[in-house]
């Protein structure tokens, strides 16, 4: 199902490759919406799932000029067996994502990768000759050295970790800014989405983490915050509750025009991020710009990459300073500027914000293609 190269395309179609799925709408899965915005046609791959224990889902278009699929080896824990294994799953990986690039007429793109397990693949990719772009999203953790030096040019998310890591690869690392897929909703959407939604019955004020309680959030911290105040309602996504606390909600997962309704029906959008570990205190959380999208007051702990939105942001490190914090929060008036600001930094941080940065960055090899056809 090959198709013509469109003339108005500024960057080379793309493999990118996921540590998950389409739903989860990470930093992956928006570099593929900015690149399909460009123009480009994106095969995206899931996370890659046991042949012995699951089936992988069928390719599908999810937008316009993205199409999922999933992908099946033996197994994640194999690859920690250094001989053979690892070269064997990489080359059933490549020959399952060539295939479908293949029938979709994808024309030499370029492979895209986050950390992850990556290795093997990427030098199966890299022996091919693509070119590979890497994506840096958190504070890098062990091993991701090897995915940085493979890559002809790796995207860093976090300013604090940016600075550094030029220092050490040069001109091979370019940042990329964090965005939002949310927009601003009025004030009749929010009465209406809150009746029809699931929040209905939650009473205010609504503390919302618009994601699952894991290793980012400071769990002994916020266990205490909300024990000592019953009154404010915390609400976060995931299959179970996170405390068995009155005041504590789970929500279903939910799709992006869902998700808009959720944060516009919150009264914080709250971040009490475990800032003791690295990959916390240097990350740029994405939550953030989907909550200034809806122009929601933000609480957070001292997350470094945050302190540049000090004026529009809410800061506490323990629970005494996280409570002043919220209360500051929810005095906030209606019509406060705040709001107003925060809105003009999301769009800032848009989807279309992401292409043209990657328009940049990965211009080059598109214009290497287009004067060789």
């Amino acid at each position: 199902m090959k198709s013509p190269v469109k003339a108005n395309r500024v960057v080379p179609d793309a493999i990118v490759m996921s540590g998950w799925t389409w739903e989860a709408f990470n930093v992956p899965e928006r570099i593929a919406l900015a690149l399909a915005h460009l123009g480009s046609r994106v095969l995206y791959c899931e996370n890659p799932v046991s042949l012995f224990r699951h089936k992988s889902r069928p390719r599908q278009e999810v937008e316009s000029g993205i199409y999922r699929t999933g992908l099946e080896f033996l197994g994640h824990r194999l690859n920690r067996i250094p001989i053979l294994v690892p070269r064997i799953q990489s080359k059933l990986l490549a020959s399952q994502i060539l295939h479908q690039a293949a029938d979709l007429g994808l024309e030499k793109p370029v492979f895209i990768y986050p950390h992850g397990d990556f290795d093997a693949v990427c030098l199966e990719f890299k022996a091919r000759g693509f070119s590979l772009v890497h994506v840096c999203m958190d504070y890098p953790e062990t091993g991701q050295e090897r995915l940085i030096e493979l890559s002809d040019v790796t995207l860093v998310v976090p300013k604090s970790v940016y600075e550094s890591m030029r220092q050490s690869y040069g001109e091979k690392i370019r940042i990329i800014p964090q965005v939002t897929r949310l927009f601003h909703s009025d004030d009749s959407h929010r009465e209406d989405s809150s009746r029809a939604s699931e929040l209905a019955d939650i009473p205010h004020p609504r503390l919302g983490y618009v994601g699952p309680v894991n290793g980012r959030v400071d769990s002994r911290l916020l266990s205490k915050f909300l024990a000592d105040h019953p009154q404010w309602q915390f609400l976060h996504f995931g299959a179970a509750k996170c405390f068995p606390f009155s005041n504590v909600h789970v929500l279903s997962w939910c799709s992006t025009e869902k998700l808009k309704a959720v944060v516009a029906n919150l009264d914080v959008g709250f971040m009490p991020y475990a800032c003791d570990d690295n990959k916390n205190l240097h990350c740029m959380p994405l939550k953030l710009f989907d909550y200034f999208s809806q122009g929601l007051p933000v609480v957070s702990t001292r997350i470094v990459n945050l302190l540049e939105f000090s004026d529009t942001i809410y800061f506490g490190d323990d629970s005494s300073e996280l409570s002043h914090a919220i209360q500051l929060a929810l005095d906030e008036p209606p019509d406060s500027p705040l709001k107003t600001k925060r809105i003009a930094i999301a769009q800032r941080n848009s989807i279309e914000a992401l292409a043209n940065v990657l328009a940049e960055v990965l211009a080059p090899h598109w214009e290497a293609y287009a004067t060789a056809i």
